[in-house]
């Protein structure tokens, strides 16, 4: 019987083409969720996931199921050792988007530092001459604070650096030998840094880090810039510091709860750049995610062990 798999409508041929040399089918779903992998759960050995959340009581309804191949690095949508106890092995892209990510909080920083935001919107009223005013910082000589240092983390400071950057670096209990930057105490890069960046994994001791206490450590002029994870920051008290002007600006791209509401707080404020989690989602990203994505599945369904699993059976 030909093997099948589930993946999402917009998965890139890249990927696509992976399956198609294995002989293997595809069945295209919206969205690769809970109720799709039932759907289907009679059919297919493995399948391709996003965003959504999957639930370990899915599994008992998806016999076949053998692997899970995320596109991308994060994996909280997925509980690994539940996965694991069903037999399912669980995988990342982690050569797909790391370089994308980190271009695009570099663009973020240099957006930020100019108030390109509020200043086009300043424009868009029709007042120029205020939007016209002096402003901004060069990005040369400030300060770069990142939090999580695997490839993101190691991409964005060696580009921040090669523009003049100071990059200071906290990579929590995990030590790490750094060819660009400084590693520093947490509490030293709030209190240092004109940039914080965000790109730890989520975890118990990361959850809600950037907190009321958190901002207050940071300068009234720096900027938050969260590519990683919503999860890393809490939510009503980032608003707060904007509102107070307990820090000067916020650029997200990840938030606690996606999408994020049209009529969320953050939305309101003249301090804040959104956008709709897509660091890591230029074409070339997505075509190297799909394809890797694509293959972990494929070694699985031919019997072997997947390159980048996040879990083990």
């Amino acid at each position: 019987m030909k093997k099948a798999v589930l993946i999402p409508a917009d998965f890139r041929d890249a990927g696509r083409k992976v399956f198609e040399d294995a002989n293997i089918e595809m069945i295209a779903v919206k969205n690769v969720d809970n109720e799709a992998l039932i759907q289907y759960g009679d059919q297919v050995q493995g399948a391709v996931v996003m965003l959504d959340q999957i639930s370990n009581d899915t599994y008992a309804q998806t016999p076949k199921l053998k692997v899970l191949s995320r596109v991308g690095v994060g994996y909280n949508n997925i509980d690994p050792a539940g996965a694991a106890a069903n037999g399912v092995w669980v995988t990342i892209t982690p050569h797909a988007n790391y370089n994308s990510v980190a271009e695009a909080i570099l663009g973020a920083i240099l957006m930020a530092a100019c108030d390109t935001y509020q200043r086009q919107q300043l424009l868009l009223a029709g007042k120029w001459d205020q939007g016209h005013a002096t402003a901004g910082h060069d990005i040369s000589g400030q300060t770069l604070g990142i939090i999580g240092y695997d490839r993101i983390g190691h991409a964005l400071a060696q580009k921040a650096a090669a523009l003049g950057m100071k990059v200071v670096i906290n990579n929590g209990a995990h030590h790490k030998k750094l060819e660009v930057g400084t590693e520093v105490s947490l509490d030293e890069l709030l209190a240092t840094a004109d940039y914080v960046s965000l790109s730890a994994p989520v975890t118990k001791e990361t959850t809600a880090m950037m907190n009321k206490q958190a901002f207050k450590q940071m300068k009234p002029s720096a900027t938050l810039i969260n590519f990683g994870r919503g999860q890393l920051v809490n939510h009503g008290d980032l608003i707060a510091a904007l509102k107070n002007h307990e820090i000067h600006s916020a650029v997200l791209d990840a938030f606690q709860q996606e999408p994020l509401p049209v009529d969320d707080e953050l939305t309101k404020l003249d301090n804040v750049f959104l956008t709709p989690h897509i660091g890591g989602g230029t074409i070339d990203a997505m075509d190297r995610g799909c394809h890797d994505a694509a293959s972990e599945v494929v070694r699985v369904l031919q019997g072997k062990k997947p390159q980048w699993p996040v879990n083990q059976l």
